[in-house]
């Protein structure tokens, strides 16, 4: 697969770690350090740590998005996806409405599908492709946390990760020491060529952003610490209990709410 800057279209696999750490209580905070959000063998993966799309083309063409749920989901994963994209509806500009395909013909729609192992997506809309199904992989972990739907739905809509945004060396200190270099890629900082930030602040509570362990080889250890000026502090970065006010922010700006 050959490697391209600029305008790109990418695809984002995404496998779940589970971390337990002395700071974490019981409940859904077990669950926040989740990362290995790219496949680290794909020669794209620099391209894909980016913090929201530049184009204009890989926006969704219209604030109405349709969306349609794999069959093989349980009725608790029916009702977690519809809940979660609730959030989007009663927030921002945007309306997602489950896709009929009397209705809506050969549209381009989102298509939530069943995975035994991955969770994942293409970042943003792809025009080259404007009709048919635009897959969001979900396994059943994924499917119990409205959050983490959110978070591949926003990865849908054209948002990538807080922490490769190309003024995160302000508010982040990435400690490479403490993560294998086969993951290096996925803390780089993008130049505003790439990408934006849509002037935006930092947001350590983005549900875009990776925790502060993220990919670390000794979990004990933060794999990222933020910076107050020049001091560098410890601090919890990433949830996966919903999009921030950055994130809907962003998203709003985007689609012109």
């Amino acid at each position: 697969m050959c490697r391209r800057r600029g305008f790109i279209l990418v695809s984002m696999l995404i496998l779940l770690n589970f971390v337990h750490t002395k700071e974490t209580a019981p409940g859904v905070e077990n669950f926040e350090n989740y990362f290995n959000e790219i496949d680290v063998e794909d020669e794209q993966a620099e391209d894909k740590t980016r913090n929201a799309v530049n184009s204009p083309l890989q926006r969704w063409p219209s604030k109405l998005l349709r969306y349609k749920i794999s069959s093989d989901y349980s009725k608790d994963e029916v009702d977690n996806v519809h809940a979660a994209l609730r959030v989007f509806n009663d927030t921002t500009c945007l309306k997602f409405n489950e896709y009929d395909e009397i209705r809506d013909g050969n549209i381009r729609y989102i298509n939530y599908k069943k995975s035994p192992d991955m969770c994942g997506t293409r970042v943003g809309f792809n025009p080259l492709t404007p009709t048919g199904p635009h897959d969001v992989v979900l396994n059943s972990y994924c499917l119990s946390e409205r959050g983490v739907i959110q978070h591949e739905t926003l990865h849908v809509l054209g948002l990538y990760h807080e922490q490769s945004r190309p003024d995160r060396n302000k508010y982040v200190q990435i400690e490479y020491a403490n993560i294998p270099q086969k993951y290096w890629p996925q803390f780089i900082a993008y130049p505003e060529i790439y990408t934006t930030t849509y002037n935006v602040k930092y947001d350590y509570e983005s549900l875009m952003h990776y925790s502060q362990f993220a990919f670390a080889k000794d979990q004990a250890k933060p794999s990222m610490r933020a910076r107050i000026g020049n001091t560098v502090i410890d601090r919890k970065m990433g949830q996966i209990l919903g999009p921030s006010e950055g994130d809907l922010t962003k998203i709003k700006i985007m689609y012109k709410c």
